[in-house]
This record gives structure tokens, C-alpha cells and sequence, in this order.
């Protein structure tokens, strides 16, 4: 049996850096500055938004390790990994923003960008595995 070797495209690489730095930069807000960045509903359980942090600290390791790879096999089962992540994050951010949009302006705006942000990685995502896959 002959094995198909697929190389790493371009465009998936592109993807991959953009979610390594993103994934850094919300990990250090969510487990170092959380209370001076990101906390402007006075969110009570302190440990949440660090767990989370943790998970966007392990992506972004995974995501660098990734861009070292050469095949897409070798990659494949992790990038559907950061599909499912996304796309589970999006569900709760916009169930969260359902709920507290009334509240205040500041968290519609901080919901409304994690929201769009979240959105365009997830679809990058998507685009990415398509074309990786033809």
C-alpha cells in the first residue's frame, strides 16, 4: 500500500502563524492581566479565565510546533482540533453575549470583538482544511 504524502500549503501556514500569535497574546491577557484588561464585568470567578488562558497557552505551543511539520497528515488531527476549539468558543461567546448584552456598553464591545475575532479565525480555519484537503 502506498501512502499519499500531502504537503503543508502555504496558506495553512499563513493560518497557523496568525493563531500562534493571537493565542499568546489572549493567553497572556487571560492569565496575567486579566484584572486589568479584560475584566470589565467584574467577573467574580477568578480561575475560569486563566483556565482558558492555559488552553489558548497550549494551542499557541501547538500551533508552533505544527509550523515545524512538513506533512499534513502529520498535522491534520491537531488543526481539526483548533477547528473544534474555535467553534465551541464561538457558541459560548455568543450565548454569553445573548445573555449580558443589556448590561453594560463595555461588554458589548469586548463580546462583539472576541466575537469577530473568534468568527474569522474559525472560517480561515475552515478555508485552510478545505484547501488542504483538494
Amino acid at each position: 500500500m502506498i501512502k499519499k504524502i500531502t504537503e503543508i500549503k502555504k496558506f495553512t501556514k499563513i493560518v497557523l502563524l496568525v493563531y500562534t500569535i493571537l493565542w499568546f497574546i489572549f493567553g497572556i491577557l487571560l492569565i496575567f492581566l486579566f484584572d486589568l484588561t479584560m475584566n470589565p464585568e467584574g467577573w467574580t470567578n477568578p480561575y475560569l479565565p486563566r483556565l482558558f488562558g492555559g488552553v489558548n497557552f497550549l494551542s499557541a505551543i501547538f500551533a508552533v510546533l505544527m509550523l515545524r511539520k512538513k506533512e499534513w497528515e502529520e498535522i491534520k488531527m491537531t488543526f481539526e482540533y483548533f477547528i473544534v476549539l474555535l467553534l465551541s468558543t464561538l457558541i459560548l461567546e455568543v450565548t454569553v453575549f445573548a445573555i449580558l448584552s443589556p448590561t453594560s456598553g463595555v461588554v458589548i464591545m469586548s463580546h462583539s470583538f472576541n466575537i469577530t475575532v473568534e468568527a474569522v479565525l474559525l472560517v480561515l480555519a475552515i478555508v485552510s482544511y478545505i484547501k488542504q484537503r483538494s
